[in-house]
């Protein structure tokens, strides 16, 4: 069984978004504006004023469920250090997986799968487009949530 496939980025845009727009919202927004079904963030730098993420709790079992996540909101500022991840159709709509580590103002480090977040300052991003490959998500009974299913998987 194979667990891979191929894609081409090529497409690729650069965009800045501006204070108080939120994430992932904007993104999908960007995502319609120019016509793109699935993409992949490439990178994120910039700044937000707040932020929602969640992390799978200690000794969590497989599969998992929103019983076992620790979900922490927290106000910043923060620089964002690193945003990648996907956004992929599952059934009707786009369901993002972000992965952001955001540094504080003292020096620490803090992140997880981004839920949502407000810009502060800027936010540039690098969003390339997803081609050559039907990918998208659907519900994983083995792993719990809502997971990547490639064209070429057979389970």
């Amino acid at each position: 069984m194979r667990y891979f496939g191929r894609v081409d980025l090529t497409n690729t845009l650069i965009a800045r978004f501006r204070p108080m727009e939120t994430v992932p919202e904007r993104i999908t927004d960007l995502m319609s504006e120019v016509g793109f079904r699935r993409a992949a963030i490439l990178s994120a730098i910039g700044s937000f004023s707040e932020a929602t993420f969640y992390c799978v709790k200690p000794e969590s079992k497989l599969p998992y469920g929103t019983e076992q996540i620790t979900k922490i909101s927290m106000r910043g500022p923060f620089e964002v250090l690193t945003m990648e991840g996907n956004m992929l159709p599952y059934s009707d709509r786009l369901i993002h997986h972000l992965h952001v580590a955001l540094g504080t103002h003292d020096g620490r480090v803090v992140g997880g799968h981004l839920e949502r977040a407000t810009v502060y300052t800027t936010l540039e991003l690098f969003l390339a487009e997803i081609k050559g490959c039907n990918v998208e998500k659907q519900d994983d009974k083995i792993a719990g949530g809502v997971q990547i299913k490639l064209p070429i998987e057979d389970f």
